[in-house]
């Protein structure tokens, strides 16, 4: 039952109030009470203390209770026919057969008066103020309008008497009590079945094993259960009323923005809270096609260990350390962008991840990105280049040699516990260590030695040039261990086929070399041009030692297009297929020219038909991509 209070600002209403109250039954009454102006709003913050649920109150404290307090308002507002009353008694005593009489309070006091000229033969005209002070400037108004009388609160009368001008008082009657307390039972109504719902709701919330948020469209809290309490470690009264960002500075706020602005959901993203990798699901609240906030939930993993300082200083001193991250590396072509978009979302998780591409792409540079955007940032990250080792070196390397582990210090899967072993050229594993690594992806990690399994929280990011699927079908690859790397997989793209990334990574390493030798160059437009439209077989590693050279060996300080192409071409020679016949170009299209030269035996016009071009065309390409005939 609602508990409701009426608040009046003279004795005669709280009179006739007091015996009206008990005709609603449905209302809890707190308390039934004529209280001054100036104390109406600290009574009202009192009762909300005290739990009031709603206040009927009249006039200026009305107004000023609505600003004060959060909890719903019923105006006592005087009707119709109190007013009409009161003004033929006004009239009756002026003596006049049509007199002017003004109207002065505030909006929230009265009923429509429009027909109140027509019906009592009255010149009514109202005054509305906005704020206490300005009710005596409406007496003054009014009589400067040549009103005979004013109809008013205490203070209008007062003011009216000091300048002899007749007034009444507005009008206290059982009606208009009657009607605010109508209301209240109404809006108590209301009350009494939100606190049903909310307390249903509540017991759902808290009785769920999910942290739940609930927040507005301004990002502000509102709601908070018993799960998100423990999770936090704060109380409801702390977290209520604050911005979320406050409270989780670690979360994502685009994904917020994504759910309050554009309806999106968010599903299955890891936050870390106070070093536990929590499941974060977002969705918007809906009110027909309104966005009125969003729902976070939250479903507590595993707890998060950080490596000590002294431990993250040696790593960092052996180089086992991820570099890259999502923000500063090139991402301006649309295929690194959607690539990007995958692989955040991948980071997300702890499961292993392959990594497919061209050697030179990039797969390492990505792999650092992943495990930066992970919650494992502030661990590990240990690199293992598997093809750069005998079988049985990589496999030491990676779970020790078979002395004892006091003698042999900690393997770099061991290193890499609670953080990313970073595996390239994972093809190369012998398939007693592509066991291993099986064993370490599901949680067991096999020393070689004498020792037992010991348990193991380690993410393993892999990458191949090859496809492993070939490998598996030879036997040269373990198929369990293939299909426990592929559940997250990413195809890193050739430089080629995401050509808006090669001038900024060209920036990038030519700034490095710059600074390394302290030679500044300059490429000119054509040079860039070139840049842009060569193929790069060698990807991002042909692209920075290509860096290295122009800024070693240029004579002068712009780069062109020749100067460019010269390097490039003497840089990586392709033999003339077919011959052991080295030639010193790099495009694909001047390779295969030779290749149609060499089998027409230099007869033009059968090259250019094969071709599909006139012969004017096919010497543009030669001359264009440099193809002589000595070479033939």
């Amino acid at each position: 039952m609602a508990k409701v209070a009426v608040l009046v600002p003279n004795q005669e209403l709280e009179l006739i109030a007091q015996p009206l109250t008990e005709e609603f039954s449905s209302l809890q009454v707190m308390e039934v009470k004529y209280i001054r102006t100036a104390y109406a709003v600290q009574r009202a913050r009192e009762l909300e203390q005290q739990g009031c649920d709603l206040i009927v109150a009249r006039g200026v404290q009305a107004r000023l209770i609505k600003r004060s307090v959060r909890i719903p308002l019923v105006e006592i507002t005087v009707t119709p026919q109190e007013l009409a009353s009161v003004m033929l008694d006004l009239k009756e005593e002026l003596e006049l057969d049509c007199p002017r009489i003004g109207l002065i309070g505030f909006p929230n006091m009265f009923s429509d008066t429009s027909q109140f000229n027509r019906l009592l033969h009255i010149d009514l005209r109202l005054y509305m103020a906005e704020q206490e002070e300005q009710l005596e400037e409406m007496v003054d108004k009014a009589l400067q309008d040549g009103c005979n009388a004013v109809i008013g609160g205490n203070r209008v009368c007062a003011s009216a008497g000091q300048k002899a001008l007749p007034y009444k008082f507005i009008p206290s009657g059982e009606e208009s009590l009657r009607n605010a307390l109508a209301t209240a039972s109404r809006v108590g109504y209301a009350i009494d079945l939100e606190k049903h719902n909310s307390a249903e709701i509540n017991a759902l919330l808290n009785y769920t094993f999910s942290g739940i948020i609930q927040v507005d469209k301004e990002r502000i809290i509102r709601r908070v259960n018993r799960v998100t309490n423990n999770l936090l470690g704060r109380s409801t009264d702390v977290l209520l009323g604050q911005e979320i960002s406050a409270v989780l500075p670690n979360l994502n706020q685009n994904v917020l923005t994504d759910a309050l602005l554009h309806g999106k959901e968010a599903y299955a993203f890891l936050l870390d809270i106070d070093h536990r990798a929590v499941v974060v699901n977002v969705a918007p609240i809906l009110v027909g096609e309104q966005i009125e906030g969003a729902v976070l939930t939250f479903q507590e993993g595993q707890r998060l260990i950080e490596m000590d300082s002294e431990m993250r200083r040696e790593l960092y001193q052996r180089g086992f350390v991820a570099r890259y991250t999502f923000e500063n590396t090139i991402c301006e072509d649309p295929e690194t962008r959607r690539q990007f978009s995958l692989a955040k979302r991948i980071s997300r998780f702890s499961a292993p991840v392959l990594l497919t591409g061209e050697v030179g792409s990039g797969k390492g540079v990505l792999a650092q990105c992943i495990h930066n955007e992970s919650l494992l940032r502030k661990n590990a990250f240990i690199t293992v280049d598997c093809s750069a080792w005998q079988p049985e070196t990589v496999d030491n390397i990676l779970f020790g040699n078979y002395t004892t582990r006091r003698e042999a210090g900690d393997s770099y899967a061991e290193m890499a516990q609670d953080g990313t072993l970073y595996l390239s050229h994972v093809e190369m594993l012998p398939l007693e260590t592509q066991y291993k690594l099986l064993c370490l992806i599901r949680g067991h990690f096999l020393h070689n030695g004498p020792s037992r399994p010991a348990a193991a929280h380690v993410r393993v990011i892999a990458s191949t040039s090859v496809n492993l699927i070939t490998r598996v079908e030879k036997g040269e690859f373990r198929s369990d261990l293939y299909y426990a790397l592929s559940v997250l997989t990413v195809e890193v793209l050739p430089l080629r086929r995401r050509r808006g990334d090669i001038e900024g990574w060209m920036h990038r390493y030519l700034d490095e070399w710059q600074e390394k030798y302290k030679r500044y160059v300059s490429l000119t437009q054509g040079a860039w041009q070139y840049l842009r439209e060569y193929e790069w077989p060698g990807n991002l590693d042909q692209l920075y030692s290509i860096c290295e050279r122009l800024v070693l060996l240029t004579q002068k300080r712009n780069i062109d297009e020749t100067f460019l192409r010269e390097q490039l071409e003497q840089m990586v020679p392709r033999l003339l297929p077919g011959t052991e016949q080295v030639v010193l170009y790099q495009d694909r299209r001047a390779v295969e020219l030779a290749a149609l030269m060499k089998k027409h035996k230099g007869n033009r016009q059968k090259v250019a038909e094969e071709l599909g071009v006139s012969k004017t065309t096919l010497w543009r390409y030669l001359k264009k991509y440099d193809v002589h005939p000595d070479l033939l």
